[in-house]
C-alpha cells in the first residue's frame, strides 16, 4: 500500500512539473560532474606525462640511452660529445636526471644514420665511454622480439625485414628489434610478426648433468637432418648456437673433437676398494709410480701416480682418469686416498687400459697382416686355377658317368632276357617227379636185389636201375642249381636296377649345377686376387708402421691437463651442452620427435620440450603510458564516485525526505510479522530508495560516459549498479543528511500551496546547499 502511494506521490510531482527541475538537474550534474572527472584526471595525467617527458623526452625524440656513474657524468659527457661529432654529425645529446647514482644522457641522432648496422654497433661506438655506461635504445615506433634462439636471429630478421611497415631490424643484445617506418604500421606489422612466430616451433633436447653430448654442435647436427629425413619435414635445423659466426663455430667444433680424441686415448683406471672403502666421486687416489713409497701420513711426491675418481659403479668399482703421471708407472697397483696433497688410507687395487698401446699393437699386427697378403693372393689364385680346370672337366665327368649307368642298364637288360626262359620252367615240379621217380626206382632195386639172391642175372639190371637213380639225383641237383642261378640273376637285375636310378638322380643332381655361373665367379674372384696381388703392400707396410710410430707420445697427466684447457676455451665460447634447439615446423608433436631424437643420442635420458619461436616483448614505454591512460581513468572515476555522493547528500536528499515523510504520514499502522515484513520490504521498494538508487545509477553512469572513467576489475555492467548502491546508501540516510520541518510544510499546504510550490519555497531553500539551490533560485516567488 505504502509503495502505491509513494508512487502516485511522484505522478502527482511530476504532474505538478517538478520534475522538469529535476530533470534540469540532472544534466547540468552530469556535465559539472563529467567536467569535473574530466579536468582532474586530464590535469593528472598531463604532470605526469611531463614529468614523463622530462625524464626519457617525448615520444620518438631521442634514439640512444646511455647511462653512466653519477660522479664520472662530466667526463661521460664529454666523451658522448666528441664521439656523436665524430661519428653522428648533427645528433643532439641531452643530460636526464641522476636516479640510484645513475646519471642518464638521451641522444637523438639524424635519421640518416638510423640504420641496423649503426644500431648493432652502438657497444662498439660507445664502448670506451668512462664510468661503467650501459646503452640502451629508444628509437620509436619500435617492436622488440624476445626468446628467439641464437641460430634463428638471422632468419628470423630477414623474414621480419620484408613485412611491409618494417625499416629495419637488428640484434638488440639477445633480442630483435624491429623499428617501423610509422606508428600507423604497428598493428599490422604485429599481426605480421605473430603469423610467422606461428609458423614454427622450438623443439628443445635437455640432458641431465653427466649425460650431456660431446660435441652438441654434431649432434644438433644430426638430428635435424634425421628429423628431415624420417619425418619429412621441409625444415629442420639446428638453432642452439649463432650461424652467422661460421669460423667459431667450426672452430669451436674442431675443438670439440680434439676434446674427444685425446679423451679417446686417455688412460682408464678401474679401481677396486677393498672390503669396507667406499669410493665417492671426486677422489683423489695415489699410487708409488716412481716416488717414494705410500705410507699414510706422507706427503704426495712428484713421481706418484695421481687418479681422480669420475664415475663410481653399482657394484662399487670406481673409473678415474690419472691427473699426475702415466699408466706405465703403475707397476704397485696399490692405491691410497690423498686429502689436500696428504696420503691417507688404503683404499684398493688398480687395473688399467691403455688406448694408445693398444693402437700401437694393433698396428703393428696389422703390419704383419698385409705382409702376407701377396703370398695369400698368390696361393688363393693357385687354388682358383685347379678349381677352374675341375670345372672344365666336370662335363667329361658327368658324360662317363652317364656312359657307365647306360652299360650297367644293357647288362641288366640282357640278364634279364638270359633269366627269363629259366622263370618260366617249373623246376620244383620235375625235382618232385625225379624224387618220385627215384623212391619207386630204389623200391624196384630192392626187390631185384632179392631176386639176385635167387637169380644171378638180374644183377646187370640191379646196376643199371642204381646207375639211373644216380643219374635222376645228379638231374635233382641240376634242377636246383639252375633255380639258384636264376634267384641270383634276378636279384642282380634288381642291384643293376637301383645303381641305374640312383645315378640318373646324382646325374641330375649334377647337371642342376651351374658350372658356367660358378666359373664366372672364379673369375671374378680371380680378377680381384689379381688386384689384390697388384696393392704396393710394402707402401701400406710402411704407413703402418709409421701410424704405429706416430701413436700420440702423450703422458696421461699431459691428455688430462690439455682437456681442461679445451673445456675452458668451449666454455668461454657460450657453447650449450646441456641442450639442444631445433628450429622446425609448427605441425609435429613432441611425441613424433622423441623416436628420432633417442636414436641419435643413443639413450632415452633426454627431456623434451615445443616452445614458441619468439615472444613480442610490449614497449616499455607504451606500457607506460597505458598505465598512466589507466591511472587516469581511475582518478576519473574515483572523482565521477564523489561527485555523485555530492550531488546526492546536497541535492537529492531533500527529495528524498519529502517522499519519505509523505510515504510515513499515509501508511498505516501494522504490528508483528507484517510489520516486520513491510519494513524489511521497505529497504529496497520504498519510493525514496528507488528514486536515490534510479537517481544514483543515472548520475554515475551519465559521468562514466563523459568523463571517459574506468576502474580496474569493475566492468561497464556494473557501474550503474555502483550508483544505485550509493544512491540506496544516501536514501537510507537522507533525513538526517537533510532534515525538514513538518510544521513549515503543513502550513504550505494549509494555504494552498501544491507540492510543487512547496518544494520550490520551503523545501529547497531550507535544504543542503548545492545545485539545486542555485538553479531553484529563478522560480522562486517568495525571495
Amino acid at each position: 500500500m505504502s509503495t502505491s502511494l509513494a508512487k502516485r506521490k511522484i505522478m502527482n510531482l511530476t504532474k505538478d512539473s517538478f520534475y522538469r527541475d529535476i530533470i534540469t538537474l540532472m544534466v547540468v550534474s552530469i556535465v559539472i560532474g563529467s567536467l569535473l572527472a574530466t579536468s582532474i584526471s586530464t590535469a593528472a595525467n598531463s604532470y605526469f606525462s611531463k614529468t614523463l617527458a622530462s625524464l626519457v623526452g617525448d615520444y620518438g625524440e631521442y634514439d640512444i640511452l646511455i647511462q653512466s656513474r653519477e660522479e664520472m657524468k662530466e667526463d661521460t659527457a664529454t666523451h658522448i660529445q666528441k664521439i656523436i661529432e665524430e661519428v653522428f654529425p648533427g645528433a643532439r645529446m641531452k643530460e636526464g636526471p641522476t636516479i640510484t647514482g645513475k646519471t642518464s644522457f638521451f641522444i637523438a641522432i639524424p635519421e640518416e644514420n638510423k640504420t641496423k648496422q649503426t644500431y648493432e654497433e652502438l657497444g662498439k661506438i660507445f664502448g670506451g665511454i668512462p664510468g661503467g655506461a650501459g646503452v640502451g635504445v629508444l628509437t620509436e615506433p619500435r617492436l622488440t622480439i624476445r626468446g628467439v634462439p641464437e641460430g634463428a636471429r638471422t632468419m628470423m630478421m630477414d623474414v621480419i625485414t620484408q613485412i611491409d611497415g618494417v625499416r629495419f631490424a637488428f640484434r638488440d643484445g639477445s633480442s630483435i628489434g624491429v623499428v617501423l617506418s610509422s606508428l600507423d604500421k604497428s598493428t599490422m606489422v604485429t599481426e605480421e610478426i605473430k603469423k610467422v612466430l606461428k609458423q614454427y616451433q622450438v623443439i628443445e633436447i635437455s640432458f641431465p648433468v653427466g649425460s650431456e653430448p660431446q660435441n652438441p654442435i654434431r649432434m644438433g647436427e644430426s638430428i635435424g637432418d634425421a628429423m628431415k629425413n624420417q619425418l619429412k619435414l621441409e625444415y629442420a635445423k639446428n638453432v642452439s648456437i649463432d650461424g652467422k659466426n661460421d669460423d667459431m663455430t667450426y672452430m669451436v667444433s674442431t675443438m670439440m673433437e680434439l676434446k674427444r680424441f685425446l679423451a679417446a686415448y686417455a688412460s682408464q683406471v678401474t679401481i677396486t676398494p677393498n672390503g669396507s672403502t667406499k669410493l665417492v666421486k671426486g677422489d683423489t687416489i695415489a699410487f708409488a709410480g716412481i716416488g717414494t713409497a705410500l705410507a699414510p701420513g706422507n706427503p704426495v711426491d712428484k713421481g706418484n701416480v695421481i687418479v681422480q675418481i669420475t664415475a663410481v659403479h653399482t657394484d662399487g668399482k670406481g673409473e678415474g682418469t690419472i691427473t699426475q703421471g702415466d699408466a706405465a708407472l703403475l707397476t704397485n697397483n696399490q692405491g691410497y686416498r690423498a686429502s689436500n696433497g696428504v696420503i691417507s688410507d688404503y683404499v684398493g687395487t688398480a687395473a688399467y687400459q691403455n688406448p694408445r698401446q693398444q693402437l700401437g699393437t694393433a698396428l703393428t699386427e696389422t703390419t704383419k697382416i698385409v705382409d702376407q697378403i701377396p703370398g695369400f693372393a698368390q696361393d688363393s689364385q693357385n687354388l682358383n686355377k685347379i678349381a677352374t680346370l675341375t670345372l672344365d672337366n666336370y662335363s667329361n665327368s658327368i658324360a662317363a658317368m652317364e656312359q657307365t649307368l647306360t652299360s650297367l642298364k644293357t647288362a641288366g637288360t640282357t640278364i634279364q632276357t638270359a633269366t627269363s626262359g629259366l622263370a618260366n620252367i617249373d623246376t620244383r615240379s620235375v625235382q618232385d617227379q625225379i624224387d618220385s621217380s627215384s623212391r619207386s626206382m630204389g623200391g624196384l632195386i630192392n626187390t631185384l636185389q632179392v631176386l639176385k639172391l635167387v637169380d644171378s642175372s638180374v644183377g646187370g639190371t640191379v646196376d643199371n636201375l642204381v646207375a639211373s637213380q644216380k643219374n635222376l639225383s645228379t638231374l635233382k641237383s641240376g634242377l636246383a642249381a639252375l633255380d639258384n642261378v636264376a634267384a641270383d640273376a634276378r636279384q642282380a637285375k634288381g642291384s643293376i636296377d637301383n645303381i641305374v636310378a640312383n645315378g640318373n638322380n646324382t646325374i641330375g643332381t649334377l647337371r642342376a649345377f651351374d658350372v658356367e655361373g660358378t666359373k664366372k665367379n672364379m673369375n671374378s674372384i680371380n680378377t680381384r686376387l689379381n688386384q689384390l696381388g697388384q696393392l704396393d703392400t710394402p707402401l701400406v707396410s710402411k704407413q703402418l708402421q709409421y701410424l704405429a710410430v706416430s701413436v700420440p707420445n702423450l703422458k696421461d697427466e699431459e691428455i688430462t691437463r690439455s682437456v681442461s684447457v679445451l673445456d675452458k676455451f668451449i666454455a668461454g665460447q657460450a657453447i650449450p651442452g646441456e641442450r639442444i634447439q631445433i628450429l622446425t615446423t609448427s605441425n609435429i608433436s613432441t611425441d613424433a620427435v622423441a623416436p628420432v631424437v633417442y636414436s641419435q643420442v643413443g639413450h632415452k635420458n633426454v627431456s623434451l620440450y615445443s616452445t614458441d619461436l619468439g615472444i613480442i616483448e610490449p614497449n616499455a614505454r607504451g606500457e607506460l603510458y597505458s598505465v598512466l591512460n589507466e591511472v587516469r581513468a581511475v582518478l576519473s572515476g574515483m572523482t565521477a564516485i564523489i561527485v555523485t555522493i555530492l550531488f546526492l547528500a546536497l541535492d537529492h536528499t531533500a527529495i528524498m525526505t519529502v517522499i519519505r515523510c509523505s510515504r510515513i504520514n499515509k501508511r498505516q499502522p501494522a504490528r508483528g510479522w507484517r510489520g516486520l515484513l513491510r519494513s524489511f520490504t521497505a529497504i529496497f521498494t520504498s519510493a525514496e530508495r528507488i528514486y536515490g538508487m534510479v537517481i544514483g545509477a543515472i548520475l554515475l553512469t551519465g559521468i562514466f560516459i563523459l568523463g571517459k572513467s574506468g576502474i580496474p576489475y569493475l566492468p561497464w555492467a556494473a557501474v550503474p549498479l555502483v550508483g544505485a548502491l550509493i544512491g540506496l546508501i544516501v536514501a537510507c540516510y537522507t533525513e538526517k543528511i537533510s532534515p525538514i520541518s513538518g510544521d513549515e510544510m503543513m502550513a504550505g499546504q494549509s494555504l494552498g500551496l501544491s507540492i510543487d510550490e512547496i518544494m520550490r519555497e520551503i523545501v529547497i531553500p531550507s535544504g543542503r546547499p548545492g545545485l539545486l539551490q542555485k538553479l531553484n533560485q529563478r522560480k522562486m516567488k517568495f525571495k
